[in-house]
Parts: structure tokens; sequence; C-alpha cells
């Protein structure tokens, strides 16, 4: 191996991985009080109506765009779907501490059904097994070298309970549905004698 080669491969081998993309949220505009925002199946005017958007929808979470810029891929119900964006603005969230989480984050998994819900001052956990639980809010932290996320992020309780959460920006899949989600989420429950470890996917609700 070249001396130029080799010192390539240090440099490439120091550098971080480039970040899977985060969803981007979106409000609807121009569209009248007494109508709605169309979901198609494909990116085009032309295909299915597969459902719609409220005129003054917020929070819309989108994964990807078509390579017009036209067209936006988001989630509806079990499925995914495509809105024009012409009808679509940029929508400020608040987040969680200096990371690109949004606050209100609903993240969960199958097989067993949990949640994560990861709001503003606090966090509530709920499993089968387990009770549902309250959490606050001990630390929130972005990986070193890193924008926004990913992020992890600790939960405890008064009783000596934690919860160590990381989340990134990402495509992920539920396993159930042909939805997407814009987060992926792997996280452990500390408790004296237990520990439990789960993965699963991540969205921010519409308002």
């Amino acid at each position: 191996m070249g001396i130029m080669r080799a010192g390539l491969l240090a440099v490439s081998l120091a550098l971080p991985a480039p970040a899977q993309a985060e969803p981007t949220y979106h409000r609807v505009i121009g569209v009248a009080a007494n109508d709605v925002l169309n979901v198609r199946s494909e990116p085009s005017a032309g295909s299915a109506d597969i459902g719609d958007l409220a005129h003054d929808a917020q929070r819309v979470e989108v994964f990807t765009f078509d390579p017009t810029g036209n067209w936006a891929r988001i989630a509806l119900n079990e499925r995914d779907g495509w809105v024009s964006t012409r009808f679509l603005t940029r929508d400020e969230v608040p987040t969680l501490g200096e990371t690109t989480l949004p606050q209100g984050l609903i993240c969960g998994g199958t097989e067993p059904f949990w949640a994560l819900g990861l709001y503003g001052t606090d966090a509530r956990y709920s499993h089968p097994v387990d009770s549902d639980t309250d959490f606050a809010f001990d630390s929130i932290v972005t990986a070193e070298g890193r924008l926004g996320s990913p992020a992890l992020v600790t939960l405890a309780t008064e009783d000596s309970r934690v919860i160590e959460a990381t989340i990134s920006g990402g495509t992920c899949f539920d396993g159930m549905s042909d939805r997407s989600y814009g987060w992926t989420i792997t996280m452990q429950l500390i408790a004296p004698g237990q520990r439990r470890f789960l993965s699963g996917c991540c969205h921010l609700p519409r308002d």
C-alpha cells in the first residue's frame, strides 16, 4: 500500500460516518378552510387519493422529497403517501435541549408493544409487563462531533429507575405496517434487579 493511500485510509477511518437524514417538519398552507390537502399514493396528481390533511395541519413529518422537489413523502395512518410541496412550508417545532429531537416525540416497538413519550418537561414509559411510569429528564446530549442527533436521553425516577435512550434520525419501520417513521430508538430500562433492552421507531404526532 502506498504512503498516500495509507494516509487517505487513516483520515477516512478517523472521520465520523455521515448521519442518516432526519425528517423535516412542515405545515399546510394555501388550502381553503373548507377544503383539505389530498395525500396521493405516488408523487403524481393523477395517482390514487389515499387520504387527506387538514387545511391547517401542522408538524407534518416529511421523510424525503421526489427528484423534482414537487412532492413530499409522509406517513398517513398505516402507509406512506405523497403531498404536493406547493402547499407546504417549514414549521418550527420545539426541540429537546440542544438536539434536533422534537418535543412530543412518541417512540415505541412491537412484540412487546411498549411506548415512550418524550414531552417538554417529563416523559412517560409504558410496557405490558411494567406499570406505566412517569420519568423526569436527567440529561440530553448529542454524540460528539455530531449536530442534532444521534442523541442520548437519560431519564430517571426517584426510586432509582433509569432509562437511557439513543435516538437517531433515519427511516425506521415497525414491521407491522407499511408506514415509515422518521426516527430510530434503542433504549435500556435499568432498575434494581431488572434490565430491559428495547428498540423501535419514533414519530411526532401531527397537530
